[in-house]
């Protein structure tokens, strides 16, 4: 799991840069993220509604970064799932003597 989550770090850099470049290359019209919901107030009475292919791939960079940001998540909780435990309880029933560690035993 560890080289897919690096991969996925990688992936999700680039994607942030690329976003980035991607809502600085557009014009003020209809571009950016506000472009991502298809109409804006300028466009709400034109005629002009035909997205740019930067503004498509705009949208689909968008999307995928929320993949990526969700798959790192999901990754991340479930890693932190595993790793939850005291190391003394780790070591103690990796070597057999998880009994020293029990609660039950008098005080």
């Amino acid at each position: 799991m560890g080289a897919i989550f690096w991969t996925l770090i990688v992936v999700h850099v680039a994607l942030c840069v690329l976003l980035i470049l991607l809502v600085l290359v557009q014009n003020d019209k209809m571009g950016g993220l506000a472009g991502l919901g298809g109409m804006t107030a300028q466009s709400a009475f034109s005629t002009a509604g035909a997205a740019t292919f930067i503004q498509k791939l705009t949208r689909y960079v968008a999307l995928a970064l929320f993949v990526v940001v969700l798959l790192l998540g999901i990754m991340a909780t479930k890693k932190a799932a595993v790793s939850q435990g005291s190391v003394l309880q780790k070591e103690a029933t990796s070597t057999g003597q998880s009994g020293i560690l029990d609660d039950s035993s008098p005080r």
